[in-house]
């Protein structure tokens, strides 16, 4: 089974080492997924809000070479009105869904991109397509028995896709002294495929096996070998697909390492190293003066790699003789837990620690993985304030309840509406500055109305709005780096693990549905209050002319969601009001950036534009029925010698008419039915609030 990387979170727990390291770190700490397999399942797209928002479960392929037509069939929700897939920051137009012929740029640089559909309702969220130039070799899904193995080559790409619980076999020649290295990645190419692997000889032998993802194997003599390929637990559909790189790279030397002594490293550094093996611990001095202000990060987790690091920090002091005398002064397995939580409770597993120093000292600094890895990571000693750490931004989830949910969520706004993503910043301390959000690249029609995260915050929200007549695209937004994603949605988190992916930048999408309300606050500017007080504000409401219901709205980035305040909109209303207790919430004197979130229920019809489409088709056949009749009606009135081939010519357009009429009449009842305006429930944000907490003054 694939080991466990930074692209999941994983409900299961595991004891970390107590005390500090020097005293009782056990090099036999490993982390396992084994039994977390059992608890999975294939969960459909799953949302507590419902409405009309474009969302990919799979796709086939998985990947192609550049300048290459590729038959594409996406599979998901709300793939309506389709109008191109989005690869590697490309639009490609496409007009269906389902094996739609579509040519590869040429020149798409080569690695992991991500796909996404636009269409009637906006961007979806995204799947992974790889760009490759070796060759790609498809499984027909026919080869499920050893005589019936395809036959692949070395140094190509063979993809497919589980359709059925038998496995998938492959021949493959290889000679004398030849490397084969097979690697695949589930997670990272958002499948749900938990790949087994073996490599056999003629005689049937097992050689090698797949272990961590890759296979490796260098061949004794000239022979024909045999591949065959499983999921785990022998599951199968749309979502277990895979793509494997038949390499013919030799197999990667062992990672050997001891620890040394300790290293010196200097405030304003960054050391890159890799984790040593078998638990072995780096370990480091920091000398500092009184009054220097640092902070000390160890990245790995965060730059992509399927660790765990755990750092402790003592103190450091020689007697005369030279003696060392260690003292704890932190242990740190990860980072700060962020307050308020985002709706994505991804862990962040690389330590962070900010120190001012009353006093001349030095710090040894140990260093393992916790997961027993060899991959790398980055020491960075900063001074005063961390280097900017990428935000994230999160696609939009309702966010008024606990319930332990994985949602894929949305990046759209709606016409005549505000949507707002998630957005976070790990590792941020007390020296953090506050963050202006902002961002370009909008699709036509859209307007950033910004956002705010304050000193030493980790979380805020940027929001954007829809003219009523913004047309229906997509717009990769610049300023926010990364994105991150649930890859498979789950009603309950406690029933399976949660597959997360970090992407590249957003993209926002505009959905030609009419949003149930816009809601603005009465005055934009930032309100102040004191740390006692209480605040009201003013909001505005412009309904929909079918929207009529009340509305309860939550605000989001101030404190727990659990313990944030509503503001309720009475029905019909045009305005209302929220109201902030001070005190109450405990906010401390700063500025604070938050947004007013909450569901609201709508009848909407989909379908209409396919519809009125059948609708006007429908009509054009009944005109031509009553002209092929008309026809008809002069053919047998005709005297003439033609009359015979007039008749039988026209009873030919009326048959055919009739028959297009039929059809089209069936097309519309059947779209009609399809159509029948039914409750959805919608997400509604307000405009980005801002105030400012001031302490109270002295009398």
């Amino acid at each position: 089974m694939p080991r466990p990387n930074f692209q999941f979170s994983v409900l299961t727990r595991y004891t970390r080492p107590s005390g500090f390291l020097r005293q009782s770190i056990s090099a036999s700490l490993r982390f396992s997924l084994q039994f977390s397999v059992l608890l999975s399942f294939a969960a459909p797209a799953f949302s507590q809000v419902a409405f009309p928002s474009p969302t990919l479960t799979s796709i086939s392929p998985l990947g192609g070479k550049p300048g290459a037509t590729i038959e594409l069939t996406l599979r998901g929700s709300d793939l309506d009105g389709p109008q191109s897939v989005i690869i590697g920051g490309r639009s490609i137009g496409m007009s269906t869904t389902t094996k739609a012929s579509i040519q590869l740029p040429a020149d798409l640089p080569m690695g992991i991109h991500d796909l996404r559909f636009v269409g009637r309702y906006g961007v979806s969220n995204p799947r992974v397509f790889e760009i490759s130039a070796l060759d790609t070799v498809e499984s027909p899904g026919t080869n499920t028995t050893p005589d019936k193995a395809q036959k692949v080559a070395l140094n190509s790409v063979v993809q497919g896709c589980f359709k059925s619980a038998f496995p998938h076999w492959f021949t493959l020649d290889l000679k004398k002294g030849q490397h084969l290295t097979a690697t695949f990645d589930g997670t990272r190419f958002d499948t749900r495929t938990e790949l087994v692997g073996v490599l056999s000889a003629p005689t049937g032998r097992e050689l090698a096996r797949l272990r961590d993802g890759v296979l490796t194997f260098t061949s004794p003599a000239d022979a024909t070998y045999r591949l065959c390929f499983n999921d785990l637990m022998f599951r199968a559909g749309d979502d277990y697909g895979y793509r494997i790189t038949l390499a013919s790279k030799a197999p990667p030397a062992p990672v050997a390492g001891k620890p040394g002594p300790p290293r010196p490293v200097q405030i304003g550094q960054t050391l890159k190293d890799v984790f040593l093996p078998h638990g072995l611990m780096h370990s480091f001095d920091l000398a500092f003066k009184t009054g220097d202000r640092f902070i000390i990060e160890v990245h790995s987790h965060d730059l992509g790699h399927p660790s765990d690091p755990h750092l402790v920090i003592e103190n450091l002091k020689q007697d005369a003789a030279g003696k060392e005398t260690l003292t704890p002064q932190a242990e740190i397995a990860d980072a700060p837990a962020i307050s308020p939580a985002p709706s994505i409770n991804l862990p962040n597993r690389d330590p962070s620690y900010a120190y001012t120093a009353k006093a001349d000292g030095v710090f040894r600094l140990t260093l393992l993985d916790n997961f027993n890895t060899t991959e790398p990571f980055e020491l960075r000693i900063l001074k005063d304030a961390p280097i900017p750490a990428p935000i994230i931004a999160l696609n939009a989830i309702y966010s008024g309840t606990t319930t332990k949910t994985a949602e894929i969520g949305s990046a759209n706004v709606l016409r005549g509406g505000i949507t707002a993503l998630e957005v976070i910043a790990p590792n941020r301390n007390a020296f953090s500055e506050p963050i202006e959000l902002k961002t370009g690249g909008l699709p036509a029609g859209v307007t950033c109305l910004g956002g705010f995260i304050g000193r030493g915050q980790s979380l805020g929200y940027i929001a954007f709005q829809a003219a009523a007549d913004a047309p229906a695209g997509a717009g990769i937004l610049d300023g926010i780096p990364q994105s991150l994603f649930v890859s498979f949605a789950l009603p309950d988190m406690t029933r399976g693990y949660t597959q997360y992916r970090t992407t590249g930048a957003p993209v926002l999408g505009v959905s030609t549905q009419t949003a149930p309300a816009f809601i603005q606050t009465e005055k934009t500017d930032i309100f102040e209050v004191a740390t006692d007080a209480k605040l009201e504000i003013a909001l505005k409401v412009t309904r929909h002319a079918d929207f009529t219901e009340a509305l309860k709205l939550k605000a989001l980035g101030l404190i727990d969601i659990a313990k944030a305040p509503d503001a309720d909109i009475p029905a019909k209303a045009a305005a209302g009001k929220l109201t902030l207790d001070v005190k109450a919430l405990k906010l401390a004197p700063g500025d604070y950036g938050f947004i007013l979130q909450g569901p609201a229920k709508m009848k909407i019809r989909r379908g209409v534009e396919e519809l009125n489409a059948a609708e006007a088709s429908a009509k054009k056949a009944a005109e031509a029925q009553v002209a092929a009749k008309k026809q008809l009606d002069t053919a047998n009135a005709d005297a003439s010698p033609k009359k015979a081939e007039l008749v039988k010519v026209a009873t030919v357009a009326l048959k055919t008419a009739d028959t297009a009429k039929a059809a089209a009449d069936k097309l519309v009842k059947d779209l009609a039915a399809k159509s029948v305006a039914k409750d959805a429930t919608f997400i509604v944000c307000s405009n980005p609030i801002r105030i400012r907490v001031k302490e109270v003054a002295k009398k």
